[in-house]
């Protein structure tokens, strides 16, 4: 099955594609959040290596979130793009279910996304990959609270690098395999596509989990008294 997948949802952004012998290539953005200028031209070099067009694919697959808002859209309205011009069905997959295939005999697995302020996306999945903790959104402390009496949790995600300083004494995965890669949607999406779970593009949607902090200071009026205090210094002037 020759499934193009793509991850933006963290600061490097990459893209897969899992072969017809069923081996997965996949490239990354040069720089921390280049996904825009990346993104698609990592895709044709993946298509033009394996000699393949976009029809010839069985599904096109993303990250729907949670994480980078910026990347989210930026990997959605990709995913979307493929998928319509090629006339194939998207596959979504969440950017922390993913985590749980780091989970295995010997290591539970505990994944947070910065979210700033203390705040987290995060997970805790257990050594058969079930949930601890669901995916949702969490202060850093919860989680923490989640894995305590727990001595085999292996911790991943940006948020272990956010919060280094509160992470001590917690066991934090190598850099290699700390973050989340197209190649993990990609093996996520392989099961999907066999079990039938896709979707139209149109239906692909962000799962931002949080709204933006612009969104809440809009709704909030934070952003008008900002804008007020700015106006106020400028005819103090």
């Amino acid at each position: 099955m020759r499934i193009l997948s793509f991850e933006t949802t963290g600061q490097l952004g990459s893209a897969a594609l899992t072969a017809s012998d069923g081996t997965v290539k996949q490239l990354f953005t040069t720089g921390r959040m280049d996904h825009l200028k990346e993104l698609t031209p990592m895709a044709k070099e993946l298509l033009d290596e394996e000699g393949i067009s976009p029809a010839e694919l069985d599904a096109v697959a993303v990250s729907k979130g949670p994480g980078s808002f910026t990347g989210i859209r930026i990997g959605v309205t990709s995913a979307r793009t493929f998928a319509q011009a090629s006339g194939k069905k998207c596959i979504a997959v969440s950017s922390l279910d993913i985590f749980r295939q780091k989970a295995g005999a010997d290591r539970k697995v505990a994944v947070i996304f910065n979210a700033r302020r203390g705040q987290v996306y995060g997970a805790v999945f257990g050594n058969d990959g079930g949930e601890i903790l669901a995916p949702g959104p969490y202060m850093l402390t919860d989680v923490l609270e989640a894995v305590k009496g727990f001595d085999d949790v292996v911790f991943f995600g940006d948020g272990t690098d956010a919060y280094e300083e509160a992470m001590e004494g917690q066991k934090v995965a190598d850099v290699s395999e700390r973050y989340q890669t197209a190649e993990m949607v990609a093996k996520e999406a392989l099961h999907l596509l066999a079990e039938g779970k896709t979707s139209d593009y149109e239906n692909v949607m962000p799962d931002y989990m949080r709204r933006a902090e612009a969104e809440v200071k809009l709704e909030d009026g934070t952003l008008q008294k900002m804008r007020e205090a700015k106006l106020a210094r400028f005819k103090l002037r």
